[in-house]
């Protein structure tokens, strides 16, 4: 009888441990995950508030579209047959040309100006074809470090001779004397206009 006694007692001792034991490590589980929890949570919030300051200190400048259309128009004779060629520069609304101005270590500053082009349009009695050309199509004739900011500013035709017209474009960074021309022609066969054969260019500015 004895002995069962100390058992019993030995029994809810050992009982009594486990279940103080127990509740100490969900008490210490529920304190670590609520913790962690607090912890993401503030890390958040300092990465959106980061997030959003960095999203407000960027400046955009934004230029005003060009309403201002060029156009020029030059008539001429292939085998005695009547062509008349018509250009016009204008302005897309689009604002697909972006400089960053900032200097290192400076606040974001970009600047947003609207892609200039020029529409070729042929005639030839009833039939008209018709041409596009932008920046892009200057690329390779033009340095790196300029094209990644230019935009197109001029077309003009220089001459005709024969079936062939030779022409200039003036390429700018916008609000910069930093400017170049490029040189080139392009041949009209069977009253279509052919592709641009790029000559030679040059910086114009100052």
């Amino acid at each position: 009888m004895k002995q069962l006694l100390i058992l019993l007692l030995t029994f809810s001792v050992l009982s009594s441990c486990d279940r103080n034991k127990s509740e100490k490590n969900q008490s210490e589980f529920k304190s670590k995950t609520e913790l962690t929890a607090e912890t993401e949570s503030e890390q958040k919030i300092e990465l959106e508030s980061n997030q959003s300051k960095n999203k407000k200190d960027t400046i955009n400048n934004y230029w005003p579209l060009i309403l201002d259309t060029i156009s020029t128009k030059k008539e001429f004779k292939i085998s005695e047959l009547k062509h008349t060629l018509e250009l016009k520069t204008y302005s897309l609304n689009d604002s697909s040309i972006v400089r960053n101005l900032a200097q290192n270590g400076e606040q974001e500053y970009l600047d947003h100006s609207h892609k200039m082009v020029t529409d070729f349009k042929l005639l030839t009695d009833s039939i008209v074809d018709k041409k596009q050309i932008d920046r892009t199509d200057f690329k390779e004739s033009l340095i790196p470090e300029f094209y990644a900011e230019c935009n197109l500013f001029s077309t003009a035709i220089d001459s005709i001779l024969g079936n062939t017209i030779y022409l200039t474009s003036d390429l700018n960074v916008p609000d910069t004397g930093n400017q170049w021309r490029v040189w080139y022609s392009i041949k009209v066969k069977d009253k279509k206009i052919g592709n641009l054969k790029i000559k030679e260019s040059n910086y114009v500015g100052y």
